[in-house]
């Protein structure tokens, strides 16, 4: 959602209605899991996907069908399996049902509302009513702080569900999806050298915020790392990391061990939810008996990505950097066991 909610909002602040779309059940091996997002704007635009091919294709009609009314709402359901998927130009088969809805101005202060969360690193929901018997879907909003609208009961079955994917409960005889609007997580390069700079390209692609930081300014500027949020040169690595949360990503790629060492420490007194340190295992060793020296227990250690990233053989600093961001894809998704 994230993905399209500034041109949501910006198509609604000049008064025009959008079309929303949403796989909200799937499947087998659909194109797009529950949660994709497609906005169609009443110019036939498109924002996001919903799994491309013929299914976008028939969303993309039915959209045209729903900004003339009267109808605001359709359910769109596909059965995809290998030969329709394959006669569809599509590599995927399963089964997906698509919600569209018509929104209209009126709804722009609740999603201005979720933006104004999301920016603040919070974790709001857009909960939707599927429609049933007739009756049309309604959006609902719930913030980090209070629960508005949403019924106590609700309300309770969904923090006790939470999560960071899309779900879908049932609450007094209806379905109701519940859309967390998650943080993409912030990424702190520790170093700025040539793994430092392939990392942040991957990670910026793939929607991470990303921060800089190294005592070299030839390394660390924004012409460099022009995708960066923060580029930070420092006068040491001393008290360089703090007031770190579950979605901050500490990656340490700095050019020597008592660098490393100096970070890794400040890291682990943190919150953060990951902390990965490039190097070898025989620097790994040293380094962690540096730090139970002074106190670290091995649980605290334990927390540590060293080696850094998955094992796919990487040898150059783009290959590197590659298996550092899918270890962080992985984590933050929650499969890292």
């Amino acid at each position: 959602m994230q993905h399209i909610l500034d041109q949501l909002i910006n198509t609604l602040e000049q008064g025009q209605a959008v079309v929303l779309c949403a796989i909200v059940r799937n499947l087998g091996s659909a194109p797009r899991t529950s949660g994709a997002r497609m906005l169609v704007l009443a110019d036939g635009t498109i924002a996001g996907s919903v799994g491309g091919g013929a299914l976008e294709g028939d969303c993309q009609v039915k959209a045209r069908e729903l900004f003339q009314g009267p109808p605001s709402f359709a359910v769109l359901n596909f059965a995809l399996n290998a030969t329709s998927a394959a006669e569809q130009g599509m590599v995927c088969g399963g089964s997906v049902s698509v919600l569209l809805h018509r929104v209209e101005p009126v709804m722009l202060e609740l999603f201005q509302q979720m933006r104004r969360e999301f920016i603040r690193g919070k974790r709001p929901m857009l909960l939707t009513l599927l429609p049933q018997d007739g009756v049309p879907p309604r959006l609902l909003f719930l913030d980090s702080e209070e629960d508005g609208d949403v019924p106590a009961e609700l309300l309770a079955e969904i923090l006790r569900k939470s999560r960071r994917a899309p779900f879908l409960i049932e609450h007094q005889g209806r379905e109701v999806f519940v859309e967390p609007l998650v943080y993409p997580g912030r990424v702190h390069l520790a170093g700025a050298g040539h793994v430092a700079l392939a990392t942040a390209r991957i990670a910026a692609f793939v929607g991470f915020e990303v921060v800089v930081m190294d005592d070299r300014q030839e390394f660390a500027n924004t012409d460099r790392y022009p995708e960066a949020r923060e580029v930070r040169v420092l006068d040491s690595f001393a008290a360089c990391l703090n007031d770190l949360g579950p979605d901050d990503y500490v990656i340490i790629v700095t050019r020597g061990h008592l660098h490393d060492r100096e970070v890794l420490a400040q890291a682990l007194r943190t919150g953060s939810g990951y902390i990965g340190m490039i190097g070898s295992r025989k620097k790994r060793e040293a380094v962690y008996d540096s730090l139970r020296s002074a106190g670290f227990t091995e649980v605290d250690l334990a927390r540590v990505h060293c080696p850094i990233g998955l094992a796919i053989g990487a040898d150059t600093p783009e290959e590197i950097a590659l298996s550092i961001m899918a270890e962080l894809v992985q984590v933050r998704a929650g499969m890292n066991g």
